[in-house]
């Protein structure tokens, strides 16, 4: 690893955990600590769809989909408690994953509506919601994932910005070429 490289990784790594440290301050303090570990799964979402800003769109809107789709199935659920169990924990959800793919995958793929991740994350979440109940944490509902979300979406935000911001004041404009290789640009 060159010299570059590794002084800007090691920038970045001093920044981010000052920062996201310091970020996940104001849930503790809002009383939604045991929660912070959902801040980290958006961290990782954004990372692993390539760390990209311009992708924050579509994260956001297909992951209040995939909270859409959970709460249609949770009221699908509902209407069908009467029946076989089957049919609603079996059928329903082949029915709903079906139509997610069919929807999001296949005719919105190419459009703002096709992050499939983001959706998925969004729907897990929203499961996760309404079959705890937490002894040990405040309870949450589908309107904390979403700001939960998007306030994970800032920390990733202000960790790549930040991040690069003080590595251009440190190493100089020139270090994305280092770390990135040709394709800086996409990062950010």
């Amino acid at each position: 690893m060159n010299s570059i490289k590794r002084k800007a990784l090691l920038i970045q790594a001093a920044f981010g955990g000052v920062v996201l440290t310091l970020l996940m301050q104001p849930m503790v303090a809002l009383g939604f600590g045991n929660y912070n570990w959902m801040l980290f799964i958006v961290l990782l979402l954004f990372f692993a769809l390539g760390a990209s800003l311009k992708k924050i769109p579509s994260m956001i809107l297909c992951y209040g989909c995939g909270i859409l789709w959970a709460v249609l199935n949770g009221i699908l659920m509902g209407v069908m408690k009467d029946l076989p169990t089957w049919i609603p924990n079996i059928a329903l959800t082949i029915i709903i994953i079906f139509c997610i793919l069919t929807i999001h995958e296949s005719l919105l793929r190419d459009t703002i509506f096709g992050n499939v991740p983001s959706l998925f994350l969004g729907l897990a979440e929203t499961f996760f919601v309404f079959s705890i109940h937490p002894s040990n944490a405040t309870a949450i509902t589908p309107v904390h994932l979403f700001g939960f979300f998007l306030y994970g979406l800032v920390m990733s935000s202000v960790l790549v910005l930040g991040g690069g911001i003080l590595c251009n004041r440190i190493l100089g404009k020139d270090w994305p070429k280092y770390v990135f290789g040709e394709h800086e640009e996409e990062i950010i």
